[in-house]
C-alpha cells in the first residue's frame, strides 16, 4: 500500500517534465508515444477545453464503470459504497526523479532497475491555473517491489492530496494483493487509505475492510474489518472486528472481535491480540474445551509469550465446573546450542474433595567444560495430582516421584556419573522415600589387556549415601541414613575351541563397606561400619553353530540364512557371611547379592534376510552391494538348572525343585507390515502356564495399523490392550484404543480420538473421548470429553499436539 503514494511522485516529476504550463508550445508526452488530450478520438482540443474533457473536480473522477467482483466474485453491495472523507497527510517521501513514463503499447520494453519507477497510462494532462494532475485510462506504476493499478488518478500539487479511483489493485511482492473501491492520500506524509478493500495480506491472509489506513510498510490500520485464511465465498472461519491494528508477519490488535464459523457468530471478545505468524509470535493460542462427568464442563485458554528467539512462555487459566480454576504456567529456554530446559507448574484448589493439588516439573541440559554433561529432572506433585488429573496412562499408573540431577563423562572405554536422586510416594497413606545423595559411579567397558593377549577387563565402582523411612506411616518418621562403597571388577578370557565353538570364562571379585546396618530380629537397632566380600563366575559355551542359506530367487528378498545357536552358561556366587546378609538394608542389586550355582541352557533360532535397499543412485562404497541384512526372526527357548537347590534338603511340604520355568521367547519382524512378539513361560513343576505375552501388530497399508497386546499372569493381572490408527482420508486421522481387565471383565479404559490436521486447509481439530475407571471418586467410572481447536494463522498450537493416551505406536524398522 506504502508504494501505491509513489504514484503522486511520479505524476509531479511528470508535471515537470512535460508541462511547463498550460500554453506549451511542446508536449513531450506525445514524442513518447503517450497520446495527449488534444489527440483523443483524433479530435483537436485547446488546453482550455481540458477541464471540459476530464472529470469536473473530485466528484467527476469517481469511477463510471459497470460494478467488479472482488476477490473471491463476490459482488460489492450498497454498504461498501463509503462516501471519500477528508484527505489525509503524508510527506514527499514518494518524490523521485527517475521516472519514465511509457505507453501500453512499449510497456514490453520497459526495463526496471533499483529505485527505478514506470508509469503506465492512456492519457496524462496538467492544468496550470489549478495546479492538478490528471492520469486516466489503464493506470499502472511499476515500482521495486509493487505494483499498482487504477482506472483514473487526480492529484492537487499545491496540496498534495490525490485521489485513485476504480479497479484500484496493490500488489506486493510479499504477496499482498489488494483491490479496493477508491484511495485517498497524500504526497507530503506516507500515509494513504483504500475504501471498500478485498484481498490478500502476505502469503496467508485475506481480508475484507470497510476502510484500510497504510501507517508504514507492512502496518496498517482498519475499521470494520473480517481477516480469516480460508478461500471461498464462505468461509469455513473468520474473525472480524471493530477495529484492528496489524503488521503483516506480526501480529493484529483488536476491539470488539468476533468470532464465526461459517458466519455463524461463536462468541465475541471486547478486545484481544492475535499472532498473525505461523512462527513463533506471541499471542493468545485457541482455547480446547471438553467435559467430563466428574470434572464438568472444562475451558482451557491459554496465552504465548515468544520473549525471545531463545525462552518462551506459556500461561494457562483453565477451568472445570466441579472442580474449579486450574491455572498452569510453562517456561522454555535455550540460551546456547548445548543448554535447554523447561520448567512448568500447576495449581488446583479442588471443589470437589475439598483438598488442594499441585505439581511441579522442571528439565534442564547442558554441556559443561571438559566434555562434561549435565541433565537434571525436578519431579514434585501433591498426593495423588497424576492419578486424578493426568490423562496419561503412564503418569496415571505411576505412585512415586523421582527427581534427580546427573553430571556425566564418557571417555572411550570409561564413564563417570555423578547423581543424586529424590523418590517419595505419592499415595497419601504410604510413605516410601529414598534418596541417593549423591551416587558416583565409575565404569569400565570390557576392553582388552595388552595386545592380542585374549584376556579382558571391566570393572564397575560406586559410592552411594541412601536416606530412606524405615516406617512406610506418613505420620511417623524413621529415617535411616547409610553410605555404601562397593568395587567390583572382572576379568574376562574369550577363546575359541574351534570355529563353531567358542568358550568365554568370567572372573569377578567383589568388596562392599557399608557405614552401618540394621538388625532385623531387634527392632531395627543400627549396627555400625561392616564390610561384606564376595566373588562371581560366570563360564560360557556357544556352539556348536549350523547355518544354512536359502536362495529364494526374489529381487527384493534373494537370500535367507537359517541360524541354529545352542549355548550353555554357568553362573556361581559362593554363600556370603550370615550374619553380614542379615544387616543390610536392601536398596538395589548391588545390596541383593544372593549365593548361586546355576546351570542355563539355550537354542536359538535366527532368520537372517538379506533385502534390497531400493537405492536408485550408484553407491560410494565399492563395497556396498545395495543390499541390508536383517534379524527378520529369533526364537529361543531357555531353562536353568539350580544346582544348590537340587542338593538342598527335602521335606513334604518343600520339596527339591532344581528345574526352572521353561522360558519361551520369540521376535519377529518378517516384513515391515506384520509384527510378531511372544513370551511365555511354563512351570514344569506343577504343568501350568504361568505368563503368556504376545503382541501383534499388522500395517496391511501405509494408512492403517492395528495392534493388540495381552497380558497374562497366572493369578496375577491379565489384561488386553488393543489400538487402532486410521488416515481415513487426507488430513483425518482416526485413533481407537481400549484396555480389558479379564479378570473382572471389564474395559478399565476406552480412548477415542478424532484428529483433523490438514496443513493446506486453514483449521483442524482433535477429539478424544476417554472412559475410564476413576478410583479417587466414589462414582468409579468417567466419561470426559477433550476438544482443540487449531485455526491455522491465529498463531495457535498444531492441531492434536496433546498428551499421548493409551495409543500405542506401530514403528516402521525403515525408519
Amino acid at each position: 500500500m506504502k508504494k501505491i503514494f509513489l504514484l503522486v511522485g511520479i505524476l509531479f516529476v511528470l508535471a515537470n517534465d512535460a508541462y511547463s504550463s498550460d500554453e506549451t508550445q511542446h508536449n513531450p508526452l506525445t514524442s513518447i508515444g503517450i497520446p495527449t488530450p488534444q489527440e483523443v478520438d483524433g479530435n483537436q482540443k485547446s488546453n482550455a477545453d481540458i477541464e471540459d474533457y476530464l472529470p469536473e473536480g473530485s466528484e467527476r473522477i469517481y469511477d463510471d464503470s459497470p460494478e467488479w467482483y472482488w476477490a473471491n466474485g463476490e459482488p460489492l453491495s450498497e454498504l461498501e459504497n463509503t462516501d471519500m472523507p477528508h484527505p489525509l497527510e503524508f510527506p514527499d517521501w514518494i518524490q523521485k526523479d527517475n521516472i519514465q513514463v511509457t505507453p501500453h503499447k512499449k510497456a514490453s520494453e520497459v526495463k526496471s532497475t533499483k529505485d527505478e519507477m514506470f508509469l503506465i497510462a492512456d492519457h496524462v494532462s496538467h492544468s496550470r491555473k489549478k495546479d492538478i494532475f490528471w492520469a486516466w485510462g489503464r493506470v499502472k506504476i511499476r515500482l521495486e517491489e509493487s505494483t499498482i493499478q487504477a482506472d483514473k488518478v487526480k492529484i492537487i500539487n499545491k496540496t498534495g492530496e490525490g485521489i485513485a479511483q476504480g479497479h484500484v489493485i496493490i500488489t506486493n511482492k510479499d504477496g499482498t494483493h489488494l483491490k479496493a473501491l477508491k484511495s485517498r492520500f497524500n504526497i507530503k506524509n506516507e500515509e494513504g487509505k483504500l475504501f471498500q478493500t478485498r484481498g490478500r495480506l502476505g502469503e496467508n491472509y485475506y481480508i475484507k475492510s470497510r476502510e484500510l489506513t497504510q501507517i508504514e510498510k507492512n502496518h496498517y490500520q482498519t475499521k470494520t474489518t473480517s481477516i480469516t485464511t480460508c478461500e471461498g465465498k464462505l468461509p469455513d472461519w473468520l474473525f472480524e472486528a471493530e477495529s484492528m491494528d496489524i503488521i503483516v508477519g506480526d501480529r493484529a490488535v483488536f476491539t470488539g472481535g468476533v468470532f464465526k464459523v461459517r458466519n455463524i457468530p461463536v462468541f465475541y471478545i471486547p478486545a484481544g491480540y492475535l499472532p498473525i505468524n505461523q512462527d513463533r509470535k506471541s499471542g493468545f493460542l485457541f482455547p480446547e474445551l471438553g467435559d467430563s462427568d466428574i470434572d464438568g464442563p472444562t475451558f482451557n485458554n491459554a496465552y504465548y509469550w515468544a520473549i525471545n528467539d531463545h525462552s518462551d512462555a506459556t500461561f494457562k487459566l483453565g477451568y472445570m465446573g466441579r472442580r474449579g480454576f486450574t491455572p498452569e504456567a510453562e517456561y522454555r529456554y535455550t540460551p546456547s546450542p548445548n543448554t535447554k530446559g523447561i520448567i512448568s507448574g500447576s495449581f488446583i484448589d479442588d471443589k470437589v474433595t475439598r483438598s488442594t493439588f499441585w505439581k511441579i516439573d522442571a528439565n534442564h541440559e547442558q554441556e559443561l567444560p571438559m566434555e562434561f554433561e549435565f541433565k537434571g529432572t525436578l519431579d514434585l506433585e501433591s498426593a495423588e495430582f497424576n492419578r486424578t488429573f493426568n490423562d496419561n496412562i503412564n503418569e496415571r499408573a505411576r505412585r512415586n516421584t523421582d527427581s534427580f540431577a546427573t553430571i556425566s563423562k564418557k571417555w572411550e572405554t570409561n564413564t563417570l556419573d555423578i547423581l543424586t536422586r529424590y523418590r517419595d510416594s505419592t499415595e497419601p497413606t504410604i510413605d516410601e522415600t529414598l534418596a541417593e545423595l549423591p551416587r558416583i559411579t565409575f565404569n569400565s567397558q570390557r576392553q582388552e589387556i595388552g595386545d592380542e593377549t585374549g584376556f579382558y577387563f571391566n570393572q564397575e565402582t560406586s559410592f552411594t549415601s541412601f536416606l530412606t523411612d524405615l516406617d512406610p506411616d506418613p505420620t511417623e518418621d524413621d529415617s535411616f541414613s547409610v553410605q555404601r562403597f562397593d568395587f567390583h571388577p572382572q576379568f574376562t578370557y574369550s577363546t575359541r575351541i574351534t570355529p563353531w565353538l567358542s568358550f568365554t570364562p568370567t572372573l569377578g571379585l567383589r568388596e562392599t563397606i557399608y557405614s552401618k546396618g540394621l538388625d532385623t530380629t531387634n527392632n531395627n537397632r543400627r549396627i555400625d561400619f561392616f564390610t561384606r566380600e564376595s566373588l562371581d563366575v560366570f563360564l560360557s559355551l556357544t556352539g556348536p553353530r549350523f547355518e544354512k542359506i536359502y536362495n529364494t530367487k526374489n529381487k527384493h528378498v534373494p537370500k535367507i540364512k537359517h541360524l541354529i545357536e545352542p549355548s550353555i552358561s554357568f553362573s556361581y556366587i559362593p554363600e556370603v557371611d550370615k550374619d553380614d546378609r542379615n544387616k543390610i538394608r536392601i536398596f538395589d542389586g548391588v545390596d541383593s547379592v544372593s549365593p548361586q550355582s546355576l546351570i542355563t541352557y539355550s537354542l536359538t533360532h535366527r532368520l537372517l534376510q538379506k533385502e534390497d535397499l531400493g537405492r536408485k543412485e550408484k553407491p560410494e562404497d565399492e563395497f556396498d552391494d545395495g543390499f541390508d541384512i536383517r534379524d527378520g526372526l529369533r526364537f529361543t527357548v531357555s531353562q536353568s538348572y539350580d544346582l544348590r537347590e537340587a542338593t538342598k534338603t527335602e521335606t513334604a511340604n518343600n520339596p527339591r525343585q532344581p528345574f526352572s520355568d521353561v522360558r519361551f521367547d520369540l521376535d519377529s519382524r518378517l516384513t515391515d507390515e506384520l509384527m510378531v512378539n511372544i513370551d511365555s513361560t511354563f512351570d514344569i513343576n506343577d504343568n501350568v502356564l504361568r505368563t503368556f505375552n504376545f503382541e501383534v501388530g499388522f500395517k496391511p497399508i501405509d494408512s492403517l495399523y492395528f495392534l493388540v497386546e495381552r497380558r497374562f499372569t497366572r493369578r496375577g493381572e491379565v489384561f488386553t490392550l488393543a489400538s487402532l490408527d486410521w488416515d481415513f482420508n487426507k488430513g483425518w486421522n482416526l485413533k481407537a484404543s481400549t484396555r480389558l481387565d479379564e479378570d473382572s471383565d471389564t474395559n478399565r479404559e476406552n480412548n477415542i480420538s478424532l484428529l483433523y490436521d490438514d496443513p493446506c486447509k486453514c483449521w483442524g481439530f482433535k477429539l478424544d473421548y476417554i472412559q475410564r475407571d476413576n478410583f479417587t471418586d466414589q462414582r468409579r467410572k468417567e466419561s470426559k470429553f477433550n476438544l482443540g481447536i487449531t485455526f491455522r494463522g491465529l498463531g495457535s498450537i498444531k492441531s492434536g499436539d496433546q498428551k499421548k493416551l493409551l495409543h500405542r505406536e506401530f514403528e516402521s524398522i525403515y525408519e
